[in-house]
């Protein structure tokens, strides 16, 4: 007997490979016990069992392996390491367990299948499930099947996807095996739960019968509701912080619904329920806002594999499309339609030729039968490569819109479905421009098919995905056609319209319906009504309060929205030196829907009604007295000049906020007669003068401006009053809008004969540009000014040129672009007035800018435009452009791709010069793009050259034009850049980037482009592709690029990372950062689970060493505060101490007057920012020093930190009153709180060193817990605040306690072996400076303990720094003893590890030269291996060795004679300055520096 329980002595994991199954099964029993006692899931604990789990599994004997099953379970449900054990023991179950004879045994591996799920593992369980139903075993099958439908049942078909079993179906449906058919059907039927009527079409090929049963069972699902009843695990962390906000969010909401307010209840109840085996008893309840509800929509496209149908095709398919007969021609598209019939989705490729060939056929074919085929072709081929024939949508859609001016319904039919089949891979904005031509188009049938193309396509469209300034293009050509004779045309623009009503909402469209007459806007409501969004529209997500946001603001105090017709004060600067600068109602600034409308004023101007003649009438009667009125009319001038001066006078009397003041007045000033036609100059003047006082001290609109703007640009030309009309101008300008009132201005004076009015309207309009700043549209500017400079007076021409001259200054010399085509006299002086300002710095604007500082911050919303400098001009979008596609003949394109390479090169230089003597062209370029991405992949180096340097060419033409032809050339540039010769990947790379440039790199990462060309591209190709992305992408904006794009390059980046081309892996780990920029570590570390174990090291290498280098993202701005927990009453585990501690602290309270004995509840109710200093100067550390020596609370020693220890510390800081809100950002998850309580600390270093100092235990206690964080920047930052904290210290001449050192150098030290340089050189630093402020002894006893890790670079790096301290201060620095030292380092030659071993050898080596030979006897015996390498070291090292002052010593200090070590000093009462252990320095008469030395 007492043999039979001799195992039990055994240690658990030996007892678990015990070949006794009774000492198995008793170690599986206390394997599980012990894996629910460890709390901790990084635990190392688990590592000993990661091994045993699968053997537990597996065991021979059936009890011994349900018990093994029970471990495993608990061990895959607790442990981090569990992901690693996916593999063997998914295998293990699928072979052993699953199909197990007993129950419990099958039940345990389903739980264990399940809790893998869980752990966010499914995709290797599915793959094993998916393996097992290939068995041959029928019961291992059937059970696998079962598995697999309670894994989708529980999770979901997001979490199991049905795509990976699809295709077993059939087979399995069809088994001998009654249970493997059954269970099969069940499986079919879950998916329908969960994928609906897509399955339909995978069972259709079963036989009848089956096809009946199922069609049964899923008519019996109809209307059930789908949803998963267990969750991942990162779902469930989610659901619980939303859970959290929620709770939150109660406190300011108390009408919050009660999924909310009770989810804390059912996750408590989660967590206290949960059952040893199975999902919770209670599951979170679904707060998603995009929570499904339903069936999951899912494309069947995604269950069906692609197939390459190019190398399907007949090789003669092209030379029967172009025969005469067209019955050959058929045949052609009949083998086509057949082969995309049977392969529904199509594999990647070049796939351009079949594009253009079937586009010709569509275009040119008189045969309406094979028009209509080759439109179904289309249709399928654009079905098939869904998003990846994008890049041929713009070449296609213009040819099909334009072929619905046939009127045959088979032919209409299939360009219909060609059209729709299109737009799933590109966007109404890509396709605007053609959509516009087509509804303007000569052809009814034409314009009513597109308008019908419009209504299906917005019906599949998000509403995010149309932008203000293309809802306003298509509303207003359909608009356009709404009012065409046709009744089809308009039917169909009204339907569209209508959808896109729906879509968009009856008040996003209202204000461009306001002239469509109701009889046909009471068909767009119909069509409004009868529209269907077929698409599920995803509204933006309502974000949580945060749990520190203040309450909500009363209404009243809310800022007028940007439509506020609402009139504020704003500041206006006088016209003139003299005048008074007064406070007038303005207007309401809005952002301008462009850039230039911005550049052009950023300011909406104030609207208003146009009063009648006889309502001005009537409000002048009321404003001015009867003698006013009556002198405005006089035929003597005396009179009328006494009348304006009268009402020069009561002007400033009236009230601002009157409606329709402006207007009134300055109607009644023009419109009594004389009015501005005034004859004399003093009444002229006084006129013009109270208008503009009326613009600048009242709200004016641009029907007040309308009315005098003619009358006073007439007056320009005056010579006595020109002046006082720039003046007014001016004003007017200020109020509202310096464009407006310059096309208004300009429109005028180019149709006066007077040469005087133009000249002077041109002298006006370049003051004003100086003066504003150039806030007007430069294209329209530019054209009236072209025919200013054309004028044939010279006054005129003159005036022209020297405005041009002011836009120079604004515009650079691009302007004179548009000039090209003038004379060559008149060009000359143009040239000569450009020469004058060009690259002159403009004037900062005087004038439209807010000028008042006591309205800045209530108007910083409202007129943040205004005050905002103006957005640099976009030359490009003002430049003329010409339309080159007239010149894109075929026979040029047929030319361009002939066989001989000659006529090619023809082809090419003819399209040279076509590019270059337009110099600006037009983005639309007809089949030019196709053609030339056909050269590009020319046999001829030199072809390709050239079609490279057209396409650079092109781009420079185009301008930001360009991205529209990305998708068809860029693979083409991909092709060249992985070219043999260096010239055509010179050019490939400079056309690219002049593509990315000009039209931006948004587009480049779109339809998988770049991942198909790594896939199968050459080492060269991967080579310059990986450098360019390397170099681009850190400078693209992070949300700019698609992350799913991104994902499926991350595959071939890991492939690329351990490649056998040592120039592809050296720019793949260059270009780890760029991709990790833009997806994140995490994102980047989960796809590594795809990778073979075998790489898996050097990727999480690249990974790890990229890491540090990420930007951090700044904290929202609403949250740069971490939320201060309430006060609660705790007691510092202190024991004894305690006392001092508290009468330390009321000391250092009591420094704060009466104001601190307020109550404990008053006190929470204090503002929530603490504007107390960061750290406080006390006289408590020396008690804390004490209670820790004396063990009355936890020693700083720790392998993982615990909740205990962090809880230790923060009492501690609460007690040392170190500033609350740091401490809220000290303790926070979030690493970004910690980066900031780093930076806090670093700007407070300088001016609160004494305070420091007095903290100095409790900063480093908290920087030891970051060395245990994850995140490299906080760490590196830590280091470097390391760095000026000990810097600082070294010079005040500091000596750290023995408390301080030993809770903070070990930890320091699990650092030095970290795989960062960057952190490794950072610890490096701080140890150096930490020898000047802590006994080297100490140190040396440290680092020697550092020998015991099992990391080899840790391992090596402290013998590095022992090899430092051994060379400075002497070998008599070994602790305990130099034979006990020296004998360990020696051990470690023998590692079998290169670096290890080298570093040992050199630390020996240097404490040779110190003791000589006697080194042998202190070292021990060594193997005659280690004994050699030894000596072969020390020769080579006597012959290299030159005699050197010790390194990196500071100046001054030498090698201690004898080292004293300095003990924790116990001080009973705290005299002194409370601060240092020591006495100050000159209290003592010797520094600190001198004690380590004596």
């Amino acid at each position: 007997m007492a043999e039979d329980t001799e195992y039990k002595k055994l240690p658990v994991e030996e007892r678990c490979v015990h070949k006794l199954w009774k000492a198995r099964v008793d170690g599986y029993e206390e394997a599980a016990k012990l894996f629910r006692e460890l709390d901790d899931e990084k635990s190392p604990e688990w590592s000993k069992y990661a091994g045993l789990i699968k053997k537990m599994v597996v065991d021979s004997n059936a009890l011994a392996q349900e018990k093994g099953l029970e471990a495993a379970l608990i061990f895959v449900e607790n442990s981090s390491l569990a992901g690693r054990t996916v593999g063997d023991v998914m295998s293990g179950i699928v072979q052993k367990c699953i199909a197990a004879p007993k129950t419990k045994t099958k039940e345990l591996s389903v739980q264990v299948t399940l809790m893998y799920v869980e752990i966010e593992k499914h995709e290797a369980v599915l793959e094993e499930l998916v393996k097992g139903m290939d068995h041959k075993n029928p019961k291992i099958v059937s059970a696998c099947v079962a598995t697999t439908t309670q894994a989708m049942r529980e999770f979901g078909s997001k979490v199991i996807p049905v795509k990976p079993f699809i295709k077993k179906l059939a087979p399995l449906l069809a088994d001998r095996d009654k249970a493997v058919r059954d269970e099969t059907k069940q499986l079919a039927v879950e998916s329908y739960r969960w994928i609906g009527s897509v399955m339909r079409t995978h069972i259709a090929s079963l036989p009848q019968v089956t096809v009946k049963e199922l069609e049964d069972e899923f008519d019996k699902l109809k209307g059930e509701r789908a949803e998963p009843s267990r969750y991942l695990k990162s779902q469930q962390e989610k659901q619980a912080k939303i859970a959290d906000e929620a709770a939150t969010e109660d406190s300011y909401n108390e009408n919050t619904p009660p999924s909310n307010r009770k989810f804390k209840k059912y996750r408590k109840q989660a967590l206290s329920q949960k059952r040893l085996y199975g999902s919770p008893k209670y599951t979170y309840p679904r707060l998603d806002d995009d929570a499904e509800a339903g069936v999951e929509d899912l494309d069947p496209m995604d269950l069906i594999d692609p197939v390459d149908i190019l190398s399907k095709m007949p090789k003669d398919f092209y030379e029967k499309l172009d025969e005469k007969k067209w019955t050959l021609r058929k045949e052609s598209l009949e083998a086509l339609e057949k082969l995309l019939t049977d392969n529904p989705k199509v594999e990647g490729g070049e796939y351009g030729a079949l594009v253009s060939a079937l586009k010709k056929v569509i275009t040119k074919d008189s045969n309406v039968v094979l028009v209509a085929m080759a439109g179904k072709c289309l249709a399928m081929l654009a079905k098939g490569l869904s998003k990846r024939f994008s890049s041929y949508a713009t070449a296609c859609v213009p040819a099909l819109l334009e072929k619905f001016k046939e009127k045959k319904p088979n032919v209409v039919s299939a360009l219909r479905e060609a059209m729709d089949s299109i737009y799933a891979s590109t966007t109404l904005e890509a396709q605007q421009e053609h959509i516009v031509e087509a509804l303007t188009n000569k052809n009814p049938s034409v314009k009513s098919e597109t308008a019908l193309f419009l209504s299906r396509a917005l019906c599949r469209t998000q509403p995010t995905a149309l932008n203000k300034k293309l809802v306003k293009l298509l509303t207003t050509s359909l608009i356009k056609t709404l009012n065409e004779s046709d009744p089809t045309v308009r039917d169909s623009s009204a339907e569209a319209l209508g959808t896109l009503m729906k879509l968009m909402s009856e008040k996003a469209l209202a204000a461009l319906l306001v002239d469509v007459d109701p009889l046909k806007m009471s068909k767009i409501k119909e069509f409004h009504d009868k529209a269907e969004i077929k698409i599920k529209v995803t509204a933006p997500k309502k974000e949580l309060r945060p749990a520190t946001a203040p309450a909500a603001k009363a209404s009243s105090t809310a800022k007028p929205s940007g439509g506020s017709t609402e009139p504020k004060p704003v500041t206006r600067p006088a016209s003139t030196g003299a005048r008074k600068t007064v406070k007038k109602p303005g207007v309401v600034a809005g952002a301008a829907p462009a850039a230039l409308s911005k550049a052009a004023g950023g300011k909406t101007m104030a609207s208003e009604r146009e009063l009648t003649p006889e309502e001005v009438q009537d409000k002048a009667d009321e404003l001015l007295p009867a003698e006013i009125l009556n002198g405005l009319v006089d035929s003597n001038w005396k009179n009328r000049l006494a009348a304006m001066e009268q009402l020069l006078a009561h002007i400033p009397s009236y009230d601002v906020k009157q409606p329709g003041i402006s207007q009134t007045l300055v109607r009644t000033i023009n419109g009594r007669k004389p009015g501005l036609k005034e004859m004399n100059f003093q009444v002229l003047k006084l006129k013009l003068d109270a208008i503009r006082c009326i613009a600048e001290n009242f709200p004016v609109t641009p029907i007040t401006v309308d009315h005098v703007v003619n009358e006073i640009t007439e007056k320009l030309a005056d010579a006595k009053n020109g002046g006082a009309a720039a003046d007014v101008l001016t004003a007017l300008a200020d109020a509202t809008k310096l464009e407006y009132v310059v096309g208004k201005v300009l429109s005028f004076a180019l149709e006066q004969k007077s040469p005087k009015v133009q000249s002077e309207s041109f002298n006006w309009i370049s003051r004003a540009i100086i003066e504003f700043g150039f806030k007007v549209q430069p294209k329209t500017l530019i054209e009236d000014v072209r025919k200013g400079v054309q004028s044939t007076n010279p006054t005129v021409r003159g005036a022209a040129i020297q405005l041009v001259g002011t836009m120079t200054m604004y515009m650079g010399n691009a302007l004179m672009v548009f000039f090209d085509g003038e004379k060559p006299a008149l060009k000359s002086q143009i040239q000569t007035e450009f020469n004058k300002n060009l690259g002159e710095k403009p004037p900062k604007p005087i004038r439209g800018v807010q000028h008042s500082s006591t309205n800045a911050d209530e108007d910083e919303d409202e007129d943040g435009a205004d005050r905002a400098s103006p957005e640099p001009i976009n030359l490009a979008d003002l430049l003329p452009r010409v339309d080159i596609s007239s010149q894109i003949t075929e026979s040029l394109l047929k030319e361009m791709s002939d066989k001989d390479w000659k006529t090619r090169n023809e082809g090419l230089t003819k399209l040279q010069a076509i590019i270059s003597e337009a110099k600006l062209i037009k983005s639309s370029i007809g089949d030019l793009a196709p053609a030339l991405a056909h050269r590009l992949l020319d046999s001829n180096a030199k072809i390709a050259q050239t079609a490279l340097s057209i396409c650079e060419q092109l781009s420079t033409a185009m301008g930001a034009g360009c991205r529209s032809h990305v998708r068809v050339l860029f693979p083409g540039f991909l092709h060249a850049l992985g070219d043999s010769k260096s010239f055509v990947r010179a050019a490939a790379l400079n056309c690219i980037n002049s593509f990315g440039e000009q039209g931006g790199y948004k587009e480049f990462f779109e339809s998988e482009m770049i991942a198909d060309a790594l896939k199968s591209g050459s080492p060269a190709l991967k080579t310059e592709l990986w450098a360019w992305l390397a170099e681009k992408m850190p400078l693209l904006p992070p949300k700019s690029i698609s992350k799913e794009e991104l994902t499926t390059i991350v595959p071939h980046l890991y492939a690329h990372i351990c490649d056998r081309n040592a120039e592809v892996r050296k720019n793949a780990n260059e270009a780890v950062l760029a991709v990790m920029i833009h997806l994140g570590f995490d994102a980047m570390a989960r796809a590594l689970d795809k990778q073979k174990p075998a790489s898996k090291k050097d990727i999480m290498a690249a990974l790890e060493k990229a890491r540090p280098n990420l930007p951090v993202k700044p904290l929202p701005k609403g949250k740069q505060q971490a939320p201060i927990p309430e006060e609660t009453k705790k007691v510092v585990r202190s024991g004894g101490g305690a006392a001092a501690q508290k009468q330390g602290a009321a000391k250092a309270a009591g420094a704060a007057g009466d104001k601190a004995t307020t109550t404990a509840a008053s006190r929470k109710k204090e503002e929530d920012v603490d504007t107390s200093p960061l750290l406080a100067v006390n006289s408590i550390k020396n008690q804390r020093l004490i209670d820790e020596q004396k063990m009355r609370v936890l020693k700083w020693t720790f392998t993982t930190p615990r909740e205990e220890f962090t809880e230790l510390l923060r009492d501690q800081m609460t007690t040392a009153n170190v500033n609350k809100a740091m401490m809220a950002n000290m303790f926070h998850d979030d690493f970004r709180y910690h980066l900031k309580v780093i930076e806090q600390l670093s700007e407070d270093l300088p001016n609160n060193s004494k305070a420091l100092i007095c903290n100095l235990d409790l900063i480093l206690k908290w920087l030891t817990l970051r060395f245990y964080d994850t995140n490299p920047s906080v760490l590196i930052k830590g280091l470097e605040y390391l760095a000026q904290v000990f810097q600082m210290l070294v010079e005040m001449e500091y000596m750290m306690a023995e408390n301080e050192g030993s809770s903070f150098v070990p930890h320091l030290l699990l650092k030095i072996g970290d795989p960062k340089d960057a952190v490794r050189n950072g610890v490096r630093r701080v140890l150096r400076q930490i020898n000047l402020l802590y006994p080297f002894t100490k140190v040396f006893s440290y680092v020697m303990d550092g020998l015991k890790s099992k990391n080899a670079r840790q391992r090596t790096e402290c013998l590095d720094e022992l090899t430092f301290l051994i060379e400075n201060y002497g070998l008599g620095i070994c602790q305990p003893s130099q034979q006990v030292a020296l004998k360990e380092i020696a051990r470690q030659i023998s590692d079998r590890d290169n670096s290890v071993r080298n570093a040992a050898l050199n630390c020996i080596v240097m404490a040779y030269f110190l003791a000589g030979e006697k080194i042998y006897k202190l070292i021990g015996q060594l193997n005659e291996k280690d004994l050699s390498m030894l000596d072969e070291r020390i020769k080579r090292a006597k012959k290299t060795r030159k005699p050197t002052a010790p390194a990196d010593m500071p100046t001054g200090l030498k090698p201690p004679a004898q080292v004293v070590q300095q003990d924790s000093i116990e001080i009973e009462d705290t005299v002194g300055n409370g601060c240092d252990e020591l006495p100050p320095p000159e209290e003592e008469g010797f520094t600190g520096m001198e004690i380590a030395l004596l």
